[in-house]
């Protein structure tokens, strides 16, 4: 497992397969029973998959990605997450070939103001 490899992946992932809706890459970038801990997805690829081919693509930018052995963080600003503008972290754990094989994620709007200057990206 490289850190190349897994880049790799992530890269294919937030370009093509949210940004541009090539669902149909997500099989070829997951090995196994796909273990999903989004409550709004069933375990599998069908349930996400259904979701970006419905969607088109879902239009983000990916701010920070941190590779630690098998799992990857990424950081991300999802433009249009349901209508709505949305900081996300996506945790995805890597099997020995570099395919995906479990993901969780937390989701939050952006809000319209902010008691602080800072930004969430």
């Amino acid at each position: 497992m490289t850190r190349d490899r897994i880049q790799h992946v992530l890269d294919t992932i937030y370009d093509r397969v949210f940004n541009q809706g090539e669902a149909d890459l997500l099989p070829g970038l997951v090995s196994g029973p796909y273990i999903q801990h989004n409550p709004l997805f069933p375990n599998g690829l069908d349930g996400i998959m259904g979701y970006i081919k419905q969607a088109g693509r879902i239009p983000c930018e990916v701010k920070r990605i941190a590779i630690d052995g098998d799992l990857a963080f990424v950081h991300v600003r999802y433009l249009d997450w349901g209508g709505q503008e949305t900081a996300g972290v996506d945790i995805f754990r890597f099997d020995t070939d570099c395919k995906l094989v479990e993901h969780w994620d937390v989701l939050q709007p952006v809000p319209a103001s902010s008691n602080n200057a800072n930004t969430m990206f």
